[in-house]
Formats: structure tokens, sequence, C-alpha cells
């Protein structure tokens, strides 16, 4: 694996960990502006099977998988597709279930992209593989947060997170 594929690989992979940390101590029932907070998750992880790789040859398989119908990943009334009921909650498990599949599908990408695909777009696509990752820590990184958020609101109490440890060490030393 080219280095540069390694360095984003790795960074995804702290996104993971997050994302983890994130779900299992998300609560899940609140409602937060029309949505309660499993479609919220929801919504990232689709966002990622979705646009991470190549979102003109994408083909939803978590309703057979793990019994998530696609459009609750629609959050927004104004959309196609979208429903509003506060009281279809996924569970923990599907939500957990469809992260690991998304993190194998991934991984199974890194292992095959290079260095000069990631200027290339996918056949169909406007943006470039790198635009399309790059796009995708953004997003998920938003929702990420916000759904922490709507769970520190109910529970009083952050998830943890991982980020760039020996870095943080060196500039602001350790915990005590």
């Amino acid at each position: 694996m080219e280095e540069i594929i390694r360095q984003i690989k790795n960074q995804q992979e702290i996104n993971f960990i997050n994302i983890k940390e994130q779900l299992a101590m998300a609560d899940l029932e609140t409602v937060f502006d029309g949505e309660n907070n499993s479609r919220y998750i929801f919504h990232y992880l689709h966002s990622m099977d979705r646009f991470f790789i190549n979102p003109m040859d994408y083909v939803y398989e978590g309703e057979k998988l793990f019994g998530i119908q696609e459009n609750l990943s629609v959050i927004d009334p104004q959309r196609l597709g979208y429903i509003s009921d506060k009281t279809i909650v996924i569970s923990r498990k599907q939500l957990m279930d469809y992260l690991e599949y998304v993190r194998a599908k991934i991984n199974a990408y890194f292992e095959k992209l290079t260095s000069a695909e990631l200027l290339q777009k996918p056949e169909g696509c406007e943006y470039t593989r790198l635009e399309l990752i790059l796009a995708q820590f953004r997003h998920l990184m938003w929702h990420v947060g916000l759904s922490s958020a709507i769970t520190f609101n109910s529970k009083k109490e952050w998830n943890p997170f991982t980020g760039l440890s020996a870095l943080n060490k060196k500039l602001f030393g350790e915990k005590t």
C-alpha cells in the first residue's frame, strides 16, 4: 500500500474508532429537530457507504443485510423519500452491524486504491476519489459531533474522542 493511501486509511480508522465510541453510548431515541438520533447516525453511515467510493456505482445492501430501509437515511423533509416518523428507532445492533459492513467495504477499497487514482474521477462522477473521501471526512465528523451533542444533552456525558494522540501528548502533555 502506498504511503499516502496508508495515511488516509489510518485517519479513516480513527474516524471508525470515534464512530464506534459515539454509537456505543448514543441516546438513540432522543429527538432533535424532528428526527431521533438513530436516524442521524444511520444518515452518516449510509453517506459513507454511498459516497466514499463512487456514488454513481452504488447498490444499497442494508435492507437485505440489516433490515434497515434505505430511505430512513433521508433526514431532510424536503428530500425525496423522507419519512416523518419519530417512533422508528434503528437499533444499536443494526447500526453497529452496518458500521462494520461499511468499515470492511472501505478497508477493501483502500487495499486496491493507488495514489494516482486519488486524483481521478470514478466513472460517471464529477468529483475525484480524493474529493469524495475528504467530503465524507467532513460530513462524518459534523454528524458525529451533532449526535454526540444530542447524547450529551440527555446523558450529561461526552463520549470518548480519539485524535492524533502522539501530537496531542507532545503539545498538551499527559492527562492527570
